[in-house]
Parts: structure tokens; C-alpha cells; sequence
């Protein structure tokens, strides 16, 4: 498995202000969710429910509460120090991050429209048998979307304009970076997977000699590990896929007869 760790490493450094806060709030959050399961726990022994439906119970409400409190960290804030992520892997002037997240993206909603319309794009040029058609393709599009939008970001303008373009010479001149962003997504998934064994394998120890229902403690794994993958391993693999993508494309010019066929491609 050939990854560009090097320039993956540069590119994170280069966002490392953003990069540093996304991960806090990463970590804050799975800290967050063993807050969440304490409560639980302490109400349903108030409530005296029994063991097999207070385990039930207990095990539902932390995969709710983690899917519930990273639903509202990306709501929050986190969309922002992603995107500012993307700027800065640009390589375009930090002192301006602020100010160009916030005109292109400056709320959830404008962030959300936009990452579904380039989505969109993308699952129709896939459609035709386009460059990540096939298995696999709709999770690399998860790096490969927000790549685009660090390319765009490097092009600067207009939002709709710039994120055009950079589909454009991503269609045309990402050639390497395909296959690239397959190979990150099968790192991100060994990560994943690497991180939970870590987790669950002392959870179900200790669940197990505390006598404790062992669905619990392969529930908090996974959601612990899930956090700590969107904090630690899911940037890197982003941040190789972008330093990837600017690199094939530097020099390049956007086809404008191809910016135009690919323009409708962003609308319902």
C-alpha cells in the first residue's frame, strides 16, 4: 500500500491551527459520551429497571448520544475548522482563513448545499462511469469531495465557479489521485477497525469480570473509536488525498467548455 505520507504530514502541518482544534473537539466529544453513559447508568438505577432492559437501554442510548453529539459538533463548529482545514491545505494565506471560510460557507446550511451539490457531481459522473465508479467509489468520494474543495480554495472567486473548476481539472488531471483515495480509504478502515480492537478487547475484559452486559462495552468501543478516527486518522487520510490532488493539477488550467457541461451537474 503506497500512501504519500510525507506530503499528507506537510499538508497537516500546514493546517495544524484548525487541525489542532477539530481533534480537541473530537476527543471533547467521546470524553463527552462516557459523561453520557454515566448519567444513563445513574438513571436507570433510580428507576430500578431490570437487568436485561436496563443493558438494552444503556447500550441504544450510546449509540444514540454518539451519533447525536457528532451530528451537533459538525452542526456547531466543527464544518468551520474543516473547511479551514481545506484552506490552509491550499497552501493560500492564513491570515485570510477566517475571512474566506466564512464568505463561502458561512453557515451550516451554505456548508451542507454545497457538499451535497458536489456530491451530487461526482455520483453522476460515476454514474456514466466516471473516475471512482465501482465499488468503493461513494466512500472515496468522502475524500475526494472535500480535495475539491481544497483545490477550489487554491483557484479562489466565486464559490460555484471555483468549486467547478477544480471538479473540471479533477476530471481531467487526476489521474493519480483516484486510485490514491482508494488506498487512504482502505488505510481509514483498517484504522477504524485497528482502533476498536484496541478498545473493545479491554472493554469486553473488563465488562466481563465486572459481570456487566458485554454489548455495552462493545457499544462504547465503537463509538470512542469512531471519535478518535474522525479525529486522528480520517484528517490524515483527507489531507493525502488534497495534497495529492493539488499537486497534479498545479499549472493547470480548467476547460472551460467542460466547467460548462459539468455546471448543471451541481443543481437537484
Amino acid at each position: 500500500m503506497e500512501l504519500n505520507f510525507k506530503e499528507a504530514l506537510a499538508a497537516l502541518a500546514r493546517a495544524f491551527s484548525a487541525y489542532l482544534f477539530y481533534a480537541a473537539a473530537l476527543v471533547l466529544g467521546g470524553l463527552l459520551i462516557l459523561l453520557e453513559f454515566g448519567l444513563a447508568l445513574f438513571v436507570l438505577r433510580l428507576t430500578r429497571i431490570t437487568a436485561p432492559s436496563a443493558a438494552l437501554i444503556a447500550t441504544a442510548v450510546i449509540l444514540l448520544g454518539g451519533w447525536l453529539t457528532l451530528l451537533a459538533w459538525r452542526r456547531l463548529f466543527l464544518f468551520r475548522r474543516l473547511a479551514a482545514m481545506l484552506y490552509l491545505f491550499s497552501g493560500a494565506d492564513p491570515c485570510r482563513a477566517k475571512a474566506a471560510v466564512g464568505q463561502w460557507f458561512p453557515s451550516h446550511s451554505a456548508w451542507s448545499r454545497w457538499k451535497r451539490g458536489l456530491s451530487r457531481a461526482l455520483a453522476s459522473l460515476d454514474r456514466e462511469g466516471g473516475p471512482v465508479a465501482g465499488m468503493g467509489g461513494r466512500q472515496a468520494r468522502s475524500f475526494l469531495g472535500p480535495a475539491i474543495v481544497a483545490l477550489a480554495f487554491a483557484h479562489g472567486g466565486q464559490i460555484e465557479m471555483a468549486l467547478r473548476e477544480g471538479l473540471t481539472l479533477y476530471c481531467r488531471h487526476g489521474e493519480r489521485t483516484r486510485p490514491l483515495a482508494r488506498r487512504w480509504l482502505r488505510f481509514s478502515v483498517m484504522g477504524l477497525a485497528l482502533l476498536f480492537l484496541c478498545l473493545a478487547l479491554p472493554n469486553w475484559f473488563f465488562f466481563h469480570s465486572a459481570g456487566a452486559p458485554l454489548s455495552i462495552g462493545v457499544a462504547l468501543a465503537a463509538v470512542i473509536a469512531w471519535f478518535l478516527h474522525q479525529a486522528f486518522i480520517a484528517p490524515l487520510a483527507l489531507s493525502g488525498v488534497s495534497a495529492s490532488l493539488l499537486a497534479e493539477t498545479s499549472g493547470r488550467e480548467p476547460d472551460p467548455a467542460l466547467c460548462e457541461k459539468i455546471a448543471p451537474l451541481f443543481t437537484p
